[in-house]
């Protein structure tokens, strides 16, 4: 099967199975649904593998030669291409930042007396949620940093210790 045939069929299938999430909301479904993005995130990125050229951007790199506009941004798209969508995308961060002060809030409020079943409970529960919100904030922070450090590295021409670590990254993922 043709490269986007096929991935054009796990495509359809992942929205079959959030078709089923949004009419069915159970376990086993969100279940299926995860492995379907999972397989489909797989696929695009083996596809990406099999298509983009990287040898003569890997070469260019090892040599510290110049990279033209378009090679700095396939260089971007290949290094932090990921990173600049999920910022791009991401909507979640501040209403994240607000629930996690709303939680810690809530923490607080229940810090005077002693602690009885409910209360521990109650903060076990809320430190779960917490500890899920600081996660998707951390990674948002870490995929922002990400993308800053790139920019400060190619801002300007990017000497041959930079390229050859570069091209090593490229070259990690091609294989």
């Amino acid at each position: 099967m043709a490269v986007s045939q096929e991935f054009a069929a796990m495509l359809s299938q992942a929205l079959d199975a959030a078709a089923r999430c949004a009419t069915n909301e159970t376990s086993d479904n969100y279940s299926v649904l995860g492995e379907r993005l999972g397989e489909l995130e797989t696929l695009a990125k083996q596809s990406l593998q099999s298509n983009v050229q990287y040898q003569p951007l890997v070469t260019k790199l090892q040599n510290g030669a110049p990279l033209t506009a378009e090679e700095l941004e396939t260089l971007r798209a290949l290094i932090v291409g990921d990173a600049d969508y999920y910022l791009k995308y991401d909507d979640d961060f501040d209403r994240s930042k607000s629930e996690l002060a709303r939680i810690l809030d809530q923490i607080r409020q229940l810090q005077p007396g002693d602690p009885d079943v409910s209360k521990l409970m109650h903060v076990g529960v809320l430190c779960r949620e917490a500890a899920t919100l600081l996660a998707a904030t951390e990674h948002y922070l870490e995929q922002k940093e990400r993308v800053r450090r790139f920019e400060q590295a190619t801002r300007g021409p990017i000497d041959r210790e930079a390229g050859r670590t570069l091209a090593g990254i490229i070259e990690g993922m091609a294989a």
